[in-house]
């Protein structure tokens, strides 16, 4: 009986030779529940393959990459793939090293992760997303929002204007640094109230996702009020009427307001609800990423290449609905990513 629970729990979680790294404990399920964009082409198979794999996984991925290795498996039998569970800040220094031909991240790789690769061999490595972020299953690579407290009248920020108010190198092109509520079209007592600042401390997932996503890959302002994580921060900002953070939308609390979001002035604004982040169509929607060392110019390993092809396929993107966590992409992000392995 013993053994039967233990393969059990074996056949569920684990990935071939993972490592003594446990995943994340899984979720409870969500709520919501994705579909498969019906314009993902099947998956089609291509001349047999043979070979192996070895690759590095986030701590959150292991039920999704056993369906995604299961599946392909079946199509090719002489392909042996192992991805052991070492999270995600594993895949810079194992394809720095080349002790494995990929790493599985669930958020985009770090500067500290990236540039050792860099300045070994001259270029950047291979990023390919492979599926949406979750919803708003907590640390689950979830989608962000950015919030005021539940008195605060504001309704909407575009980009350009957050990074008027978090950043000091305005990359936007912002003409002036916004400090007061009056300057987002305030009127009243909140004219002149000033804008208190909650973030996060560099280096940190989300930080990182923001800065790169908003900020263009400029610099935080100074005196930001910052924590370690970003679990306190909707407890801060419903604190405080004049505050305002960013966070996942499964850390809100009942004394916030997730505001409405677009890429620029003119909009759309997007409010987040699990359609529009599903769709990719909320700005602040997260994928999860494969990165490689691929030479500029020269082809992939053929087995990688076409295992990264099943990924983004409707079989694919059909096990991250079975998976029940991440989301599985539009058609049209997917054929986007798929040029990326030519």
């Amino acid at each position: 009986m013993k053994q039967t629970l233990l393969m059990v729990f074996v056949l569920a979680w684990a990935v071939p030779m993972f490592s003594e790294r446990p995943p994340h404990a899984r979720p409870n399920p969500e709520t919501f529940h994705a579909t498969l964009d019906p314009k993902l082409p099947a998956y089609m198979p291509r001349s047999q393959l043979s070979g192996s794999l070895s690759g590095v996984q986030s701590d959150t991925t292991p039920g999704l990459v056993t369906l995604w290795i299961e599946g392909f498996r079946k199509y090719y039998p002489n392909v042996e793939i192992k991805a052991s569970i070492e999270g995600s800040g594993a895949a810079g220094p194992v394809l720095t090293e080349q002790t494995a031909e990929f790493g599985l991240i669930a958020r985009e790789m770090m500067e500290k992760e990236e540039i050792p690769f860099e300045q070994k061999f001259g270029y950047k490595p291979l990023e390919v997303a492979i599926a949406g972020g979750s919803y708003r299953t907590v640390a689950f690579t979830d989608a962000l929002t950015f919030f005021v407290n539940k008195q605060n009248p504001l309704e909407k920020l575009s980009f350009n204007q957050i990074d008027a108010i978090y950043s000091k190198t305005r990359n936007r092109g912002g003409k002036e640094d916004i400090t007061k509520w009056g300057q987002l079209g305030l009127k009243g007592d909140w004219a002149d109230k000033p804008i208190h600042l909650v973030g996060v401390k560099e280096p940190n997932g989300f930080e990182h996702f923001l800065r790169l996503r908003i900020l263009g890959d400029g610099q935080w302002k100074d005196g930001i009020t910052v924590q370690d994580t970003v679990f306190p921060l909707a407890s801060m900002v419903a604190s405080d009427p004049y505050a305002i953070g960013y966070a996942g939308f499964g850390y809100l609390t009942g004394g916030v307001k997730p505001l409405a979001l677009a890429k620029t002035n003119s909009g759309p604004y997007y409010k987040g609800t699990f359609e529009e982040v599903a769709a990719q169509k909320y700005p602040l929607s997260r994928v999860i990423y494969i990165y490689a060392n691929r030479t500029p110019g020269k082809p992939l390993n053929p087995v990688l290449k076409e295992f990264v092809r099943y990924i983004l396929s409707r079989e694919g993107q059909q096990a991250v609905v079975q998976d029940g966590i991440f989301l599985p992409l539009p058609e049209a992000y997917a054929q986007q990513e798929l040029k990326k392995l030519e």
